[in-house]
C-alpha cells in the first residue's frame, strides 16, 4: 500500500514539474505567433499613416507589438533537459521498486536532482516531495513483494 502511494506521489511531482517546464515553450511560441500576426495586421495602417506624414503612431504600435513575450524563455534547451530529467526520474523510480534495486533508485534520485538544478528553485519546490520519497526509498529499500504480509 505504501509503495503505491509513493509511486503516485513521485509520478505526480515529477510529471507535474515536467508539464510545467514544457508549458513555458508552448506559451512563448503562442506569444511569438501573436506578435507576428499583430505586426502583419498593423503593416497597412503604418503604411497609410506614413503616407499622410504622421509618424507618432509607430511608437505606440511598436509598444503593442514589441511587448508581446519577446523574452519569456531564455534557455529552452535547459528547460527541455530539466523536463526530460524529471520524467526520467519518475520512470526510474517505478522501475527501481521492482527487481532492479538500489542502483536504479540512485539513478532516479540523481535524475531528480539534475532536474532540480536545471529547473531552478521554483520548479524544485514542485520536485521536492518526490525527491524526499526517493531519498527515503534509497536509504530504506522496499521489502520484496513475496515477503510482505497480507499479499
Amino acid at each position: 500500500m505504501l509503495d503505491r502511494l509513493a509511486i503516485v506521489l513521485v509520478v505526480a511531482c515529477m510529471g507535474g514539474a515536467a508539464a510545467i517546464l514544457m508549458m513555458a515553450p508552448l506559451v512563448n511560441g503562442l506569444f511569438l505567433l501573436l506578435r507576428d500576426i499583430f505586426g502583419i495586421l498593423f503593416l497597412p495602417f503604418s503604411f497609410l499613416f506614413g503616407m499622410a506624414g504622421q509618424t507618432d503612431h509607430a511608437h505606440i504600435m511598436g509598444n503593442v507589438v514589441g511587448g508581446m513575450g519577446t523574452d519569456l524563455l531564455a534557455h529552452p534547451a535547459r528547460t527541455l533537459a530539466a523536463a526530460t530529467a524529471s520524467a526520467f526520474s519518475a520512470v526510474l523510480f517505478v522501475v527501481a521498486l521492482g527487481p532492479a534495486g538500489r542502483g536504479v533508485m540512485a539513478a532516479s534520485l540523481a535524475a531528480g536532482l539534475v532536474a532540480f538544478w536545471l529547473g531552478g528553485l521554483t520548479t524544485g519546490m514542485i520536485l521536492l516531495p518526490g525527491l524526499m520519497i526517493e531519498i527515503l526509498y534509497l536509504l530504506r529499500p522496499a521489502r520484496p513483494r513475496d515477503a510482505m504480509p497480507g499479499q
